[in-house]
């Protein structure tokens, strides 16, 4: 038996990640009442406020651990990708890098979400530490900016590529241009994580008209017609009813098309294929997966890394002061580069990102290795392959089936060699030559681009970046319009990772919480 939750809301937001906290709070501050549903629990593990814990958080109660299906250019092995199931989502359980994409990037999404139609919401998000300019913002609720210690072999980092990729120490990414090298900005305050949950909704749980719901798991937005009226769930053991003027799903670039095809929206054929009744033919649900796939490279070091303090010692200095190594994020520093021959720098993105840490970062940080140890990690960011995420079953709470397809373009696999020996040279270049004591992963030995080829299908891992399985646009390939309404849909919208076009070349949490800052005031004018 189906029962009835509650009052109407006026909207109902499927997911409390970082695009969901964001719209949450936009709506609830144009006086609308929103309820919010999230599948995972509150954020109160310690360890998501200690920003260098995230790995721990790995397969925790915290995360969805999903897995892909099995990779055909990468030795057949299944790939994990962590995702967070808390109120936060991934902004809860990842790395802290706050960093948007470029000019270009945005220009290329088209009228309404070019650069300077997207750079007002990245303002009014955040609350900036650093010299204020006119791309900085700093009255919003997200501190960012450096943080207040940053690790010797880091700063050693940016010398070092600057020298041996030919590129300028920049002062930020967040201007709308990825080059050069740079410590990295980081969503912190005094040491702790600022999740989006914590920044835009925890200052006012309080407020009549929110009603935040863990716990929650929905299983398909109803529909009257094609209006999307409310959601059914299953909440505390029983399943609901929930109405609402219109709904958006915030649940992620995985779930939010498995939602959507649950609900009987998407290619017709996959939904035939489930038993589904079809609400809206949209071809493009689920189509399109995009992932900035990443490689560790990682030497030796004669400077004690963040491994030297004791971890008794890191947890007590932590609770004591919020420094030590626990108020690291890990990925303190990174560099940008077009690695690929065939790229021209004046025209395209680079096509890599190098992730530098003063740590053995490997396997999500699962694989450790005694002594001390940096880790210069390449990441593609100019991704061509494409995947898809389809149904397993017409079961809500069986995982979708994942498939990045990583490597199935050669593009890919061409730019990530290079992306290796790139690496190897920063090491080489000084002042990190002067701190290097030997190569430990991949190993001086694997030089050819069999041997390199081999290593990247049997290591590479996701860097936590899926995007693009319900795209905006106006092509026949797009799921939602310019304003992230779902096509052929009314009182249905879209506001996360899914909706971009193409994966940007930087990591995506930035970009993410803007969508959810511009969605509101489409949602609002919509109901």
């Amino acid at each position: 038996m189906t029962g009835q939750l509650g009052r109407r809301a006026d909207v109902i937001v499927v997911g409390a990640g970082s695009g969901g906290c964001v719209l949450a709070r936009r709506l609830l501050d144009r006086g609308l009442r929103v309820l919010l549903l999230e599948a995972g629990e509150r954020d109160g593990s310690p360890l998501i406020r200690a920003p260098a814990a995230f790995p721990r958080l790995y397969r925790s109660r915290y995360d969805w651990a999903f897995e892909t299906v099995p990779q055909a250019h990468a030795d057949g092995r299944r790939f994990f990708w962590p995702r967070g199931k808390v109120l936060g989502g991934s902004s809860a359980i990842n790395a802290t890098i706050w960093i948007r994409g470029s000019r270009r990037d945005f220009d290329a999404w088209g009228e309404g979400w070019r650069w300077a139609d997207v750079l007002p919401a990245f303002r009014t998000l955040e609350r900036f530490s650093g010299t204020p300019g006119d791309t900085r913002g700093t009255d919003g609720p997200l501190p960012v900016g450096l943080r207040r210690d940053s690790h010797a072999l880091s700063h050693a980092f940016v010398q070092s590529a600057a020298r041996a990729l030919g590129v300028p120490a920049a002062a930020s990414f967040n201007d709308g241009t990825l080059a050069g090298a740079a410590l990295l900005e980081s969503n912190h305050l005094r040491g702790e994580r600022f999740s989006a949950f914590r920044a835009f909704l925890r200052p006012v749980l309080s407020h009549p008209n929110l009603t935040v719901l863990t716990g929650a798991h929905v299983l398909r937005v109803l529909f009257q017609g094609t209006r999307a009226v409310g959601v059914r769930l299953r909440w505390q053991g029983r399943t609901l009813d929930a109405p609402a003027g219109g709904v958006v799903l915030t649940a992620g670039a995985v779930q939010t098309p498995q939602l959507l095809l649950l609900s009987g929206v998407g290619p017709l054929g996959e939904l035939a294929r489930h038993g589904i009744e079809p609400v809206a033919a949209v071809p493009g649900v689920g189509v399109g997966l995009q992932d900035h796939p990443a490689i560790p490279v990682i030497y030796r070091s004669g400077t004690p890394s963040l491994e030297a303090m004791p971890e008794l010692e890191a947890l007590a200095r932590y609770a004591l002061t919020r420094r030590g190594p626990l108020s690291s994020n890990v990925a303190e520093a990174c560099a940008f580069t077009h690695a690929r021959a065939d790229l021209n720098p004046a025209q395209d993105d680079p096509d890599i990102q190098f992730l530098f840490g003063p740590a053995y970062f490997r396997d999500h940080g699962f694989r450790k290795a005694p002594g001390h140890h940096f880790s210069v990690g390449p990441v593609l960011v100019d991704v061509h392959s494409r995947g898809r995420i389809t149904l397993a079953s017409r079961d809500p709470r069986a995982a979708p089936l994942i498939d990045p397809a990583y490597f199935s373009d050669e593009r890919d696999m061409r730019s990530m060699v290079s992306g290796i020996r790139l690496a190897r040279e920063i090491a080489g270049a000084p002042p990190l030559a002067g701190h290097a004591r030997g190569e430990a992963v991949p190993g001086a030995a694997v030089q050819s681009v069999g041997a390199l080829r081999a290593y990247l299908r049997a290591e590479a891992a996701t860097l936590y970046h899926p995007t693009s399985t319900a795209v905006l646009g106006d092509g026949p390939e797009a799921v939602v319009d310019r304003q992230l309404a779902v096509r052929d849909t009314a009182g249905l919208w879209v506001a996360d990772a899914s909706v971009m076009p193409r994966v940007i070349h930087a990591n995506t949490n930035a970009t993410s919480m803007m969508i959810g800052e511009r969605a509101a005031a489409f949602v609002a004018g919509g109901l």
